[in-house]
């Protein structure tokens, strides 16, 4: 099966594990990015796990401190994770926490409803003084960092987990082979509709396709890129259908799988750990 499991029992010569991690990229910031880091090692449930806990541990923390704590504290783990996972969080963080952050302090930093002890008075002309606020900071900073936990945690999973390793992780831990197939289309759908854009892209360009003219003419370009897109996306689409139903994805039964994905003493720890740390959160905040 293309998810990595197979229908029957059967024994293979290849090194599939090698396969994935010597296969050639299409450089996307959500793509998988091979190494042998901690991270990596993890079974992809664990991951799914313990970003989940870390998540809504964030988000149930009542001041910026905490999230903060957690941001720190992720992005060095991602960091340990190699060169390529560091890029790939580091650029979405900046590309999208920079506007976020900037935005969130002028809009609660000026306008927050609770807002009572002056941080920082600016002389602008026209309105005289411009004032932000202590209190409209402090929100700003906590849902700042508490999006910055989702985002590092979530990223941070999905660049240092191969789909198929996630897919067959979740069939044996009892998932439907359906469900589990959705979460490898999800992280492979980005990847694989740059790599059929570019393709479609490089080939309208030597037929003399002008991309880099005038706005009018880059709009006719991408207009002339979409079609050939999606009607490549659906039979793409019905393609894998078909190669499902006959590698068998509906069937019922014991499976086999070409992938070993391993579920270690210490990933079992860590689930447990990640569900502590949530209950023990969740009970701190209800008497808190």
């Amino acid at each position: 099966m293309s998810d990595g499991a197979t229908a029957g029992a059967g024994t293979t010569d290849v090194d599939v594990e090698a396969l994935i991690e010597n296969a050639d990229g299409t450089d996307s910031l959500f793509e998988y990015r091979p190494g042998s880091s901690v991270l990596h090692r993890l079974n992809p449930v664990t991951k799914l796990v313990a970003s989940g806990a870390l998540i809504l541990i964030a988000f149930l923390l009542p001041t910026f401190w905490g999230p903060l704590a957690l941001t720190v504290g992720l992005f060095v783990l991602v960091a340990t994770a190699g060169a390529g996972v560091a890029r790939s969080v580091g650029t979405v963080l900046v590309a999208v926490g920079g506007p976020l952050a900037l935005s969130l302090v002028l809009v609660q930093g000026l306008f927050y409803p609770q807002n009572e002890t002056v941080l920082v008075s600016l002389a602008v002309p026209v309105i005289d003084r411009l004032a932000f606020y202590e209190e409209g900071i402090e929100f700003a900073l906590l849902i700042l960092f508490r999006l910055t936990v989702l985002m590092i945690a979530l990223l941070g999973a999905i660049v240092t987990t191969h789909p198929k390793k996630l897919t067959v992780a979740l069939m044996e831990k009892g998932v439907s082979n359906k469900i589990a197939y959705v979460f490898m289309a999800a992280l492979q759908f980005i990847p694989q509709m740059q790599t059929r854009a570019k393709s479609i892209l490089d080939a309208q360009q030597a037929r003399g396709l002008d991309t880099s003219a005038n706005l009018t003419s880059r709009v006719k370009s991408y207009v002339a890129l979409m079609a050939p897109l999606l009607i490549g996306t659906l039979i793409a689409t019905e393609t894998r259908a078909l190669a499902l139903e006959s590698r068998g994805f509906t069937r019922k039964g014991e499976r086999t799988y070409l992938l070993d994905v391993a579920d270690t003493g210490l990933d079992r720890a860590i689930r447990w750990l990640a569900g502590l740390a949530l209950i023990a959160v969740i009970v701190w905040r209800l008497v808190l």
